[in-house]
Order: C-alpha cells, then sequence, then structure tokens
C-alpha cells in the first residue's frame, strides 16, 4: 500500500515497525511517537494499515484515548 492511497487520519506504519506508528495528514504524515512532521506526497516503503487496538497497545492507552488523540492533532 502507498502512503498516496491512505484517507487523512489513518494510522499506519512503516517498514513493519509498529512501535513507531505515523498518522496521515494533509501534509503527508505525523510520527505519533516523536511528533515529527513529515512533508511529502508518498514513501518509497512499503506501509500497513494499523487497528486503534494496536496502536493503543504500543503507547499503553485505550483505542478511546487514541481516538482523543486524533482529535487534539485536528487532523
Amino acid at each position: 500500500m502507498k502512503l498516496s492511497e491512505l484517507e487523512k487520519g489513518t494510522i499506519f506504519t512503516i517498514g513493519e515497525t509498529p512501535s513507531y506508528p505515523k498518522i496521515r495528514t494533509d501534509y503527508g504524515y505525523l510520527d505519533m511517537r516523536d511528533r515529527i512532521k513529515k512533508n511529502c506526497d508518498d514513501l518509497p516503503w512499503e506501509i500497513r494499515v494499523m487497528e486503534k487496538e494496536e496502536v493503543a497497545k504500543q503507547f499503553e492507552w485505550t483505542a478511546e484515548e487514541v481516538d482523543e488523540w486524533i482529535k487534539e492533532l485536528a487532523i
């Protein structure tokens, strides 16, 4: 799957590193762990969409806390 195929607000991982989830934005993506913004249209690596529950596990959050975090980002 390619970054350009994802809808804004979709959480994904690059290179199967789920401990560093990213979220699709208008400008590219935001690294959820390091909060690094990456301006890009696409990536040369394979990406995989992550479920909220998988992201919650990485941060020791609930799925609801993941939803709240996404809302705070105002994506």
